[in-house]
């Protein structure tokens, strides 16, 4: 059994009235149990909630009206990322290999390990026009009343070519054709960019929970900047120019559309060397990000000195958010294309990608890490016909053959990894915004 929440941050005497808390409070739910059952609703009650009145957390974020839950976020992952690493996945509920239904009740990594990811990942694509990976208002409630969190990724569509769609990728996120200065105000194609915005704004201002209260979001905004496969990347903008969007989009969303329920995430790529001034070479500054974190892909085979790198740039953005009072994440991992699509696999992949975080006394440190999506459909391969593209083992024949389901629950087993039942108390929580 662990303790997910820290008392960081806290006095001595406050400290001491949770730590007894906690250990009444947490006693008997948050045992790994891979059972059948479903998953029961978390409570909310925690050392957060108990110990709220007696003293708030002090905390810097982006929006200083952001409201008490995406607050209390903040503050919860400041805290729990000295504990525990979170898992999360893309589409955790809305697509999978194993599941029948994708109305929020389901998942692969259920399926497979008897419980839900910590962090649940959506996209844009669910929120602009014309929302081509569906609506899914309705699964991130269930997540959310689960004591889930919610992590929502950017892939807008090209300003300059979005009307222009024909043959893939030409109009979509894909499409390399640059649009950044376009996108900007007085650019050509501003008001199409402030489109997106506003459909995204409209959608972030009505999602709330049964109680009616706005349901927090980390927004992870243009991401994969330092590679050149999307209209902003590093190719088609310079360093100023990506800058400038990125920052209009935050004072936009906040100021513009009152938006306050959103942490804003930055996420490169992982950097071959992984130095303070490589990451800072595109950053948008302090006062527009909430949660540092990075991309990252690696081979299926001979692929012990990418791990290393996994581990050099988690240390990387860990250090740097303990010196700027942020949030260190991987928000994105996974083992490249093409060998995923390849059906290439490492059955060890899950417990070497956690050995080498929790060896590292600075990598350690991140609050989560979040694999991309089980696609049940497959994507095309070389010959036009669909190949498997999935990054969580599912408990079907082949991942118990090839040894990668058992790779996935060693990785749930580790007393070091938080699932959906190992968090709790995570919007309870009292602040104070400096």
């Amino acid at each position: 059994m662990k303790i997910i929440f820290s008392p960081a941050f806290l006095s001595a005497c406050v400290r001491s009235l949770i730590v007894a808390v906690m250990l009444f409070a947490i006693v008997g739910c948050n045992d790994k149990t891979n059972d059948s059952e479903s998953v029961p609703v978390t409570t909310r009650e925690s050392v957060a909630s108990a110990a709220q009145n007696t003293a708030a957390i002090e905390i810097s974020i982006v929006d200083k009206q952001a409201t008490f839950e995406t607050r209390s976020l903040f503050a919860f992952m400041q805290a729990q990322r000295k504990q525990s690493i979170m898992f999360g996945h893309q589409h955790e509920t809305t697509q999978g290999l194993t599941i029948t239904t994708t109305d929020g009740t389901q998942s692969d990594t259920f399926n497979a390990v008897g419980d839900f990811a910590a962090v649940y990942g959506w996209d844009t694509l669910s929120i602009v026009a014309p929302q081509s990976e569906g609506d899914v208002v309705e699964q991130i409630k269930k997540a959310y009343a689960r004591g889930g969190i919610i992590t929502v990724s950017s892939h807008f569509d090209n300003p300059i070519t979005d009307k222009q769609k024909g043959v893939w990728p030409v109009g979509t996120s894909w499409d390399k054709t640059p649009a950044v200065v376009a996108a900007l105000p007085g650019g050509e194609f501003n008001s199409v960019y402030n489109g997106y915005l506003d459909q995204l704004a409209a959608w972030a201002n009505s999602l709330k929970d049964d109680n009616g209260k706005h349901i927090p979001v980390i927004f992870r905004i243009l991401h994969e900047n330092t590679g050149s496969w999307f209209w902003w990347g590093a190719e088609q903008s310079t360093p100023e120019q990506y800058q400038k969007l990125y920052q209009y989009t935050v004072e936009y969303l906040r100021d513009t559309k009152g938006v306050h329920n959103f942490l804003y995430a930055y996420s490169p790529n992982n950097f071959p060397e992984a130095t303070e001034a490589n990451y800072l070479e595109r950053y948008p500054g302090d006062a527009y990000v909430d949660v540092l974190g990075f991309d990252t892909y690696g081979a299926a085979e001979n692929n012990a000195d990418w791990f290393k790198n996994v581990v050099d740039n988690a240390a990387l953005v860990a250090r740097m958010a303990e010196a700027r009072g942020k949030i260190p994440v991987i928000s994105e991992i996974g083992i490249r294309a093409p060998d995923i699509e390849a059906g290439k696999y490492d059955n060890q992949w899950y417990r070497k990608l956690i050995a080498g975080l929790k060896a590292d006394k600075d990598a350690r440190n991140i609050s989560f890490l979040l694999t991309w999506r089980n696609a049940p459909e497959g994507v095309p391969g070389p010959d036009g016909k669909n190949v498997p593209h999935y990054w969580v083992p599912a408990n079907r024949e082949e991942n118990i053959q090839n040894g990668t389901l058992d790779d996935l629950r060693e990785f749930y087993n580790d007393d070091f990894t938080a699932f959906n039942r190992d968090i709790s108390g995570v919007y309870t929580i009292e602040t104070r915004v400096k």
